[in-house]
């Protein structure tokens, strides 16, 4: 069965080679003039450090110490002056020396940040807010917004849920404010319109990026922003004639790291330690693998060569704008192309967007906003990886005929490339967003804002199963077909009031409602026996064995009623109080509506008299404090009601309607978190250095749980609004720009930032779910299992005090030439035991048991915990199980840089994740996997116990040398490892075209670049990558996930 691969087209190469063509030609093509001159302020002063552009590009330089500047244009083009809090000033060039005079801007601090339902100055931001724009995503080339974003802002931790194409990513912000692992994620609104995920934007199409972190920034949205809500602008047109910009990249992708694996004498020597005191059966054993007439064991495969491959991604864009007084358009349309680095994986993605801004009269404007995408991805099985490690490197993948081995019947170990080739995971998504709003301004200081959208989303998912996976070619053959149809209307009206009272006082207030009506059906049929393996599709016709048909579906409502006050003096001392009451069909009947109120202050010290002294430093200073109530409503749409199910398997295939297991609960309520921030604002030198620092404590209270019900009840759960969890945390962030000079600038911003977690209280006993601990007053993510404290080098190595907290150290009768002395039984002959002081032990001799088994040599010494007296009772059970560490980083750091030289351009990012543990299940899966059979690991086979004396920390390498099943501890500390990474996140070198250069040309800028993506990690970790998802309760696991890919690309831009 073969599948589409992903391959650059032709055409995109010729593409390439033409636009490299263009790069290096153009600079012949027209002539310039040197531009002059001087800048000077209101009193005459010169100027130091203004920026001076030619219009439209990047080209330019600053003034000098005497404000002189010079730069080489073309005659008549358009240049700007800027600089941080004076007023922009254009000029046209004419070839003579030229003075320009600037003003100071009192707005210079008025730049207006996107919030809820309005925009607001700068200067009047009291909550915390960290706003990212478009060039941090073009600097880093990313495939999809969210690997763009990771570090960018303090607080907001993104982990990819997988290296595959088209693979989502976990985002938190400020830690988990539940225990569900659907309901962590923020709120996204993308230009005013609340949506499910942001998968399908492109990141050529977004202007700007504000993330809300606090109850004051957030709480306008109300039930849905206790994890903070990411705003999301697009770009808009812009009046002039039209523009038309066009991008083209192209990159290889290669998995950043492969693990060690046995070639096929490791393996066989793995299989012959099975009988190691059987010298005649491992010969036996070796024989039998090398036999030439055994074709089946033929070969020495590194499977991970095999299923790995170099990989890719076209990315192609092409945008227009333009407009005049009153109509301003912008549409543009995104392809992306991946080829997975592990076989048969890719995804497709096309995307169009439509802006427009109509006013057909001067107080009245109309925005039409459309975007319409389409994903198709082919998925693995990502346990395709545990596939290859427990396969045996000598078995043979292909018969001489071409035609795929399915599996070794021996222990099932699958062939994973049949895995791959004979399996179908194919995706598609089709979705389509419709808004319509409409402004209107009544006066310069009272303006109504309405708006309606429209989403639609389809999902099909199509699997099939060949019938040759299972060895037999009259096995059956299974496949399904699932496919979801989502509405969701929503629309908003809210009246905006902005005004200035006597000139010192500013008063804002803006009031509103909104609803939003969902729905979705979805149709599930599955089937075996499939007439063709090459058509997937089903119905009676082409499936002898169709079953399991089904249709689902859900509808939910949501209204609310929202308002914010914001009043401000002198812009020195700012107060902001927001209120929403929200109503959701998700709850119960008792509970339906909640309220969520914030209020927040911001004191500009900057402004106060007494700090005149140091205007010359420091630009700004502003203190923040706020405090909040947000609500949670990431809950299943009907865990308030009882469910019934309807089926034929409850008495004798009598058809018949029954309650589910859980008990519904009228009383259901929103999950609510409180918090209070304080944060600080600080900028010097006009903007050269920026600085922000924000503290908060989040406590979440009412957070569902499952409540154990009495028996009695007829039910075994009921969701309750009980349990509660708390987030502190700091955040800092450093923007600077150390090094401005007429050609070079560097510009850099370093982030850091720590969260802390604990559970406050549950609704029941705590418990261990897994391998995690969950119990009030521990954090969250904390791991329970195992202690491995060695190997015994001897049976008699397991000796102890009466009281079991001293291990004695055995003494062996040697001979004159000082060897040991080997008994009738095997074991060395003993003669005493030692204390650690290395005085002789005369008590009694104590052994530790595991499971009720005396432990010997070669088996692990596992860590015995005391009891609630303190005491030790030399068993080995579950209940010996204690903390072994926790999954959640310390802290997270990231440090990004831009340097500019002339036309070219160098960024760089660096990102950190610093503690924590990951559980390397992979690991253990192919170490302790099969019980007496053979391992698949260099480090275990070399280094696993073989015989009696020999010190190591590997247990013996099957069951039959130890006495205890070691391989059954489902957790310990063996298979913990450090989770510290450090991340050469993004690189890219860019060359922009001077645009006196194009001269006459139909073109209005080119550049070229090249970049890498995750190009280094530095880390202890032995699996494929040590950034992990995961459940809020269970994170850290490593069960081989699909790997993370190492990114080397090129591209071009060019501007019409």
């Amino acid at each position: 069965m073969k599948k589409k691969e992903h391959k650059s087209k032709s055409l995109l190469w010729r593409l390439s080679l033409v636009l490299l063509a263009l790069v290096l030609s153009i600079n012949l093509m027209a002539q310039t003039i040197t531009q002059t001159g001087v800048v000077v302020d209101q009193n005459n002063e010169p100027m130091i450090g203004v920026t001076v552009q030619t219009k439209g590009t990047v080209t330019g330089g600053i003034t000098d110490l005497d404000g002189n500047f010079t730069i080489k244009c073309n005659k008549g083009a358009t240049l700007v002056f800027s600089f941080m809090g004076y007023k922009t000033v254009e000029h046209k060039a004419n070839g003579q020396r030229m003075k320009i005079e600037m003003a100071e801007d009192a707005q210079a601090l008025d730049e207006v940040v996107i919030v809820g339902f309005g925009s607001m100055n700068k200067k009047h931001i009291t909550g915390s807010m960290t706003s990212v724009d478009s060039k941090i995503l073009e600097e880093k080339n990313s495939v999809n917004v969210f690997d763009a974003l990771q570090g960018a802002a303090p607080g907001m931790q993104i982990v990819s849920n997988s290296g595959a194409p088209g693979s989502s990513s976990f985002v938190s912000i400020r830690g988990a404010s539940t225990f569900s692992d659907e309901g962590v994620s923020p709120l996204y609104v993308v230009d005013g319109v609340v949506v499910d995920n942001i998968d399908d934007i492109s990141a050529n199409d977004i202007k700007q990026i504000d993330v809300m972190k606090d109850a004051a920034s957030s709480a306008i949205y109300g039930a849905r922003s206790a994890n903070g809500v990411i705003l999301i602008t697009t770009k808009s047109g812009e009046s002039g004639k039209p523009r038309i910009d066009a991008r083209y990249q192209h990159s290889f992708y290669t998995v950043a790291r492969k693990l060690p694996q046995v070639n096929a004498f490791e393996s066989r020597l793995s299989m012959a330690a099975s009988d190691l005191n059987n010298p005649s059966k491992t010969l036996e054993k070796f024989s039998a693998r090398t036999d030439s007439v055994g074709m089946q064991y033929s070969t020495n495969y590194y499977y991970q060569d095999l299923l790995f491959r170099t990989g890719g991604r076209d990315d192609a864009s092409v945008q227009i704008s333009g407009g005049s007084k009153g109509f301003k358009y912008r549409a543009s349309l995104n392809y992306i192309g991946e080829k997975g680095v592990i076989l048969e994986s890719g995804n497709d993605k096309y995307t169009a967007n439509v802006n427009v801004d109509y006013e057909p009269w001067k107080n009245i404007k109309f925005t039409t906003r459309v975007r319409l995408s389409y994903n198709k991805t082919n998925n693995i099985k990502e346990t395709v990886l545990q596939d290859a490690m427990r396969r045996d490197p000598d078995m043979i993948i292909w018969y001489p005929d071409g035609e795929l081995i399915p599996y070794y019947s021996s222990g099932g170990r699958r062939n994973p490339i049949a895995e791959l080739k004979q399996k179908l995971d194919e995706r598609s998504t089709y979705r389509g967003n419709f808004y319509q709003g409409i402004t209107w301004t009544f006066t310069p200081w009272l303006r109504l804002d309405a708006d309606i959208s429209a989403d639609y989303t389809s999902n099909r998912n199509l699997t099939f199963s060949s019938k040759y996976l299972e060895g037999s070619d009259n096995g059956k053959n299974t496949g399904a077909d699932k496919s979801q149809q989502t509405w969701k209307y929503a629309g908003e009206a809210y009246l905006n009031f902005n005004k200035t009272i006597a000139k010192d006082h500013s008063l804002s207030a803006m009031v509103g409602s909104s609803f939003e009506v969902s729905n979705q059906l979805a149709y599930n049929i599955a089937g075996s026996f499939f007439l063709s393996e090459d058509i997937h599709y089903m119905n009676l016709a082409t499936v002898k064995d169709v079953k399991n048909i089904n249709t689902t579906g859900w509808d939910e409502a949501m209204v609310g009623v929202f308002g914010r006050v914001v009043y401000s003096w002198k812009s020195r001392y700012t107060v902001t109080g927001n209120l929403r009451f929200d109503g959701s069909s998700r709850f119960g009947k008792n509970n339906r509506w909640g309220s969520f109120p914030s209020v927040s202050a911001a004191w500009r010290v900057s402004d106060e008299p007494f700090m005149r002294w140091a205007n010359n430093i420091l630009t700004d200073a502003k203190i923040r404090a706020s405090y909040g109530i947000t609500g949670n409503d990431k809950i299943g749409r009907y865990e308030s009601q009882t469910v019934y199910t309807a089926g034929s398997q409850y008495y004798n295939s009598v058809g018949g309607i029954v309650p589910a297991s859980k008990y519904g609960n009228p009383d259901l309520k929103w999950e609510q978190t409180k918090q209070t921030n304080i944060g600080v604002d600080l900028s010097f030198l006009n903007g050269r250095i920026m600085f922000v620092a924000d503290y908060y404590i989040k406590k979440t209270s009412d957070l569902l749980s499952d409540y154990n019900l009495p028996s009695t009840t007829g039910y075994d759960k009921m969701r309750v609004n009980l349990a509660s969890i708390e987030n502190k945390g700091v955040e800092l962030s450093l923007t600077a720009t150390p090094v401005r000079t007429r050609d070079f600038s560097w510009s850099t911003t370093v982030n850091w930032w720590k969260n802390d977690n604990k559970i406050l209280d549950l609704a029941r006993e705590d418990y261990i779910n897994s391998a995690w601990l969950i119990a009030a007053g521990k954090p969250a993510g904390l791991f329970y299992g195992y202690k491995n404290l060695g190997v015994y080098e001897y049976d008699a190595s397991n000796a102890w005090t009466q009281d079991y907290k001293t291990r004695l150290t055995p003494v062996f009768k040697r001979d004159n030439e000082g060897n040991v002395v080997i008994g009738l039984n095997g074991q060395p002959t003993l003669e005493k035991y030692l204390n650690p002081d290395g005085t002789e032990y005369t008590g009694k001799i104590a052994q530790m048991k595991v499971n009720g088994v005396v432990a010997g040599g070669g088996d692990v010494i596992w860590y015995n915990k005391p009891n609630e007296n303190g005491e030790l009772d030399g068993v080995i059970n579950s209940n010996d199980q204690t903390e072994l560490g926790k999954a959640n980083p310390d802290w997270f750091g990231s440090w990004g840089n831009t340097l500019t030289y002339k036309d070219f351009s160098l960024s760089f990012n660096f990102y950190v994740s610093w503690g924590g543990q990951v559980w390397n299940d992979l690991k253990r899966y192919y170490c302790s996997w099969g019980g007496n059979t053979h391992k698949q690991t260099p480090e275990y086979i070399m280094q696993g116990w073989k015989y009696p004396g020999e010190i190591t920390s590997w247990y013996a390498l099957n069951s039959k040398q130890r006495k205890t099943n070691n391989h059954s501890m489902s957790l310990s500390d063996q298979f913990l490892e450090d989770a510290t990474f450090i991340r050469l996140q993004s690189v890219r070198l860019s060359y922009s075209v001077d645009p006196k250069f194009l001269g006459k040309t139909p073109l209005r800028s080119v550049q070229a670049y090249i970049y890498g993506n995750n190009l280094l990690t530095w880390t202890n970790y032995t699996g494929y990558d040590p950034e992990l998802s995961g459940g809020v309760l269970t994170p850290g696991k490593d069960s081989s996930k699909y790997p993370r890919k190492r990114e080397f690309g090129f591209g071009f831009n060019i501007g019409f």
